[in-house]
């Protein structure tokens, strides 16, 4: 009479194990991230490459074989700040802006960012996406005269913004906005333009 009893007690115990298991290895995708299972397997342009991603969806992992992190796709705003940066002329200025960024979700993009930015910090991924695009704003300031940095700022940061598409694309980070918020000189030569062009108003 008891062998009912402990059958289903058993069963009970086996179905109890069995869910906490799938809760333990499953995992659900929130909306601005991709999960990423190292160990596994996939094909990114051809290549064949560690880890399977899953992108707004769920996934068990394989117990032993495989572990998840978690990338997030939300926006990151970057300060960008340069000071004593030779303009095309010789006028050393600074200046300061900000970004707006994130890490590609889609292929191959996505692919680069994972190399590089896989176990990283928010604050990790942030301090490279601003030396990067640091360094894309020196290059871009030696080519322009203080002139034309100055006035048109739009332009400018467009021309920022060409340049730098590029090397964020390499390290997996998509560019959504550059704003360039000012642009000065320690030395006096914006300002003696700016008196020139009001005495030449008046």
């Amino acid at each position: 009479s008891d062998i009912p009893f402990i059958l289903g007690v058993l069963l009970l115990v086996s179905l109890w194990a069995i869910v906490a298991a799938v809760k333990n290895l499953l995992y659900i995708c929130g909306p601005n991230e991709v999960l990423v299972f190292s160990g596994g397997n996939s094909v990114v342009g051809g290549n064949a490459v560690g880890y399977r991603i899953v992108k707004g969806g769920m996934s068990l992992r394989r117990p032993l074989v495989e572990r998840v992190e978690r990338m997030d796709l939300t926006n990151m705003t970057v300060e960008v700040s340069v000071v004593g940066a030779y303009s095309k002329g010789g006028i050393p200025l600074a200046v300061q802006g900000v970004a707006n960024l994130k890490v590609a979700g889609h292929q191959p993009l996505l692919h680069n960012a994972l190399v590089r930015f896989t176990g990283r910090t928010r604050g990790e991924i942030i301090a490279i996406a601003k030396n990067t695009l640091e360094g894309n704003l020196r290059g871009v300031l030696s080519q322009l005269t203080p002139e034309e940095v100055n006035e048109d700022k739009l332009a400018f940061a467009e021309k920022l913004l060409e340049e730098a598409e590029s090397d964020l694309a390499t390290i997996g980070l998509v560019l959504d906005q550059l704003k360039i918020q000012n642009v000065s000189d320690n030395v006096g030569y914006l300002d003696s333009i700016g008196r020139i062009q009001s005495a030449d108003l008046q």
